[in-house]
């Protein structure tokens, strides 16, 4: 998420997160125990609203690792930074087979928000945030990354539309999410917050900015993981 700021001064929006990791690994039933157990990352919480004047941003929480008891884990997807008068660094994913996207990165000079990254087979990154320019112009969100399907948020619109989140993938279907868009900036009012990412593993999308008075757009969350088990029969 971003953060409020006085006039005349370039504020950035806060960064995307990333996109849930993708991982496959095939094992011999003679090496696995009776019973394994299987833990499901939860998604990453967006950074909340700052309220204070002149505050940076506070950055978005790191999403859950999936594990196959000791046998596999898949790394977690990191949140994306808050607004400074510098940056807004999108989230990173770890390493998998797959990597997620990364989240969109804010403008540096106060301009709309980049685009998240989209996945390949991991879930796409979320939007970041709008920024506020050196001469008072609050911009848009960014647009959420793509999935395999092409399903994105939309970015946010200054003080008209919010951004918005995709539609989540079928239920237990495995399919990576797309990413959630960006928060609008506002000179006048409380900024947008950033829309969540979509089942499964989508990036939430970064908070805009504002002016001193009037609060930040929080970040929106990243969507859960799925653990899919198959089992094989000679």
């Amino acid at each position: 998420m971003a953060a409020p700021v006085a006039a005349g001064t370039v504020r950035c929006g806060g960064g995307g997160g990333a996109g849930g990791n993708y991982f496959m690994k095939q094992f011999p039933a003679s090496v696995l125990t009776a019973t394994v157990s299987v833990t499901v990352g939860g998604g990453g919480i967006g950074g909340a609203a700052v309220t204070a004047n002149a505050t940076n941003g506070n950055a978005g929480n790191v999403g859950g690792a999936s594990s196959f008891g000791s046998f596999a884990r898949v790394g977690t997807a990191g949140g994306g930074s808050g607004g400074t008068g510098a940056s807004g660094t999108g989230g990173v994913a770890g390493v998998a087979t797959s990597a997620g996207g990364t989240g969109g990165a804010a403008s540096t000079t106060g301009g709309v928000g980049a685009t998240g990254n989209p996945g390949v087979a991991g879930a796409a990154g979320g939007g970041s945030g709008g920024g506020i320019t050196s001469g008072d112009s609050p911009s848009n969100g960014g647009t959420g990354g793509g999935n395999q399907n092409n399903q994105n948020g939309s970015g946010g619109i200054v003080d008209t539309t919010a951004p918005t989140s995709p539609a989540d993938q079928a239920a237990n279907s495995g399919l990576p999410g797309g990413g959630g868009g960006g928060g609008a900036a506002s000179i006048t009012t409380a900024a947008q917050a950033g829309a969540n990412g979509a089942l499964y593993g989508g990036g939430g999308g970064g908070g805009g900015a504002s002016l001193n008075g009037n609060n930040s757009g929080a970040g929106g969350n990243g969507a859960g993981g799925i653990a899919v088990i198959i089992s094989y029969f000679a």
